[in-house]
């Protein structure tokens, strides 16, 4: 990103040791100097300047000051830091943030992180429990219902059904009496008493995880490329809106099945080739970072909205509320995941720091869109009630 006009802390030292680069918006801040009670993070002339470069090391794998240390020249020891405990805060694009209210850098970053992480946690437990309880009480269809064995309260609902659309129905048919009732008492941890469902599982949780892992993880870093944030923050969204779409109009033409594949190759394959702008690119080239991260969105997004579709028609009629709240609990565990992922840079520094969660996103993506292939259509197919129908579908 270039840097804004007079941000000394970011644009590199006036004494010839550097003559700025590339950093990540986010890094918005810097040691304040101890000696200077009225400091800013914009410079306030060559005297400044000065005070800066005397008092603050220059980062050469990052390309601007360090944000944490400051240099003790006690002693003689000019190249000795210590940490720094009071910071300065640009104010371009924001005047403040919850960030740089409280100082959540340097030691403290990672408890962003964890915030996010703990919102996500609280999601998996919801998912978990509502899910199973949602199988247990929230109007049922009939179908439901008889494979639950509430005959009277499906009846119920049939004859209503019938009245609605003028059906002449006997007796026997209104009170659907001797009705053959399958698959009673089954749950969804009956799926995995099968390797071929065990399979069909794994397979369906891994893409929930990825599609959560990607789709969580270039939301919330959106902040990290260069440009405008306000309009990477409009386009984020209109990508994601022309996901759903997307998908709303050619779902039932290419089915569930190759519809996610491609949503996951897609934003998978872009997500990886972003690895080559960051590495090899300049600053001229940031916004071929920023449109594939678009695509890679626009993938993530069109395959969470396919994917709700597709695993509640493939689980069974008798568990699939249970179904959907283990598959939402496993994208819950990927969106804890996603906040790390996206800070891997915090640890690996420069440029592969910045290309490596892309990267990681890309390829998990890539391999979740690949084994979709192994799962069964179920665009236009009768759909299975019980465990049984299950094993047979497909």
């Amino acid at each position: 990103m270039a840097c804004p006009q007079g941000d000394l802390r970011l644009s590199g030292p006036q004494s010839g040791q550097g003559t700025g680069g590339r950093t990540r918006s986010r890094d918005i801040g810097g040691c304040a100097l101890p000696d200077l009670p009225n400091d800013t993070y914009v410079s306030q002339g060559p005297w400044h300047d000065a005070l800066v470069n005397a008092s603050i090391p220059w980062d050469d794998d990052d390309k601007m000051y360090d944000q944490c240390k400051l240099r003790r020249v006690s002693g003689g020891l000019d190249n000795d830091t210590v940490s720094c405990d009071k910071w300065v805060y640009s104010k371009d694009p924001f005047e403040s943030t919850f960030v740089t209210d409280i100082n959540l850098v340097c030691d403290d970053k990672a408890l962003d992180t964890y915030a996010s992480m703990i919102l996500m946690a609280g999601m998996l437990v919801g998912s978990l429990t509502m899910g199973i309880l949602s199988d247990a009480y929230l109007c049922e269809s009939p179908r439901w219902l008889l494979q639950k064995g509430r005959t009277k309260e499906a009846a119920a609902i049939f004859q209503k059904i019938g009245e609605k659309n003028k059906l002449m129905m006997s007796p026997k048919t209104k009170s659907l009496e001797n009705i053959e009732i399958d698959g009673k008492g089954e749950t969804v941890w009956h799926m995995f008493m099968y390797f071929s469902l065990l399979i069909r599982c794994l397979i369906i949780f891994f893409n929930w995880s990825v599609a959560s892992i990607v789709y969580y993880g270039l939301s919330l870093n959106v902040g990290d490329y260069s440009g405008d944030i306000y309009l990477n923050f409009f386009l984020s969204s209109a990508v994601e809106m022309a996901s759903y779409v997307f998908c709303l109009v050619v779902l039932d033409i290419t089915g569930r099945k190759y519809l996610l594949c491609f949503s996951m190759l897609i934003g998978g394959n872009a997500c990886l080739a972003t690895i080559f702008p960051v590495l090899y690119g300049t600053e001229a080239q940031d916004w071929i970072t920023m449109v594939l991260s678009l695509i890679g969105k626009f993938g993530a997004s069109a395959s969470f909205a396919v994917i709700y579709i597709y695993s509640a028609e493939l689980f069974p009629t008798m568990m699939r509320n249970s179904g959907l709240g283990l598959c939402s609990f496993m994208a819950r565990v990927g969106g804890i995941l996603a906040p790390y992922i996206g800070d891997i840079s915090d640890v690996v520094k420069g440029n592969l720091g910045t290309a490596l969660p892309l990267v990681m996103f890309g390829g998990l993506s890539v391999a979740a869109g690949l084994l979709v292939l192994f799962l069964p259509e179920t665009s236009n197919k009768v759909l299975p009630d019980t465990v049984e129908d299950a094993k047979n579908f497909g």
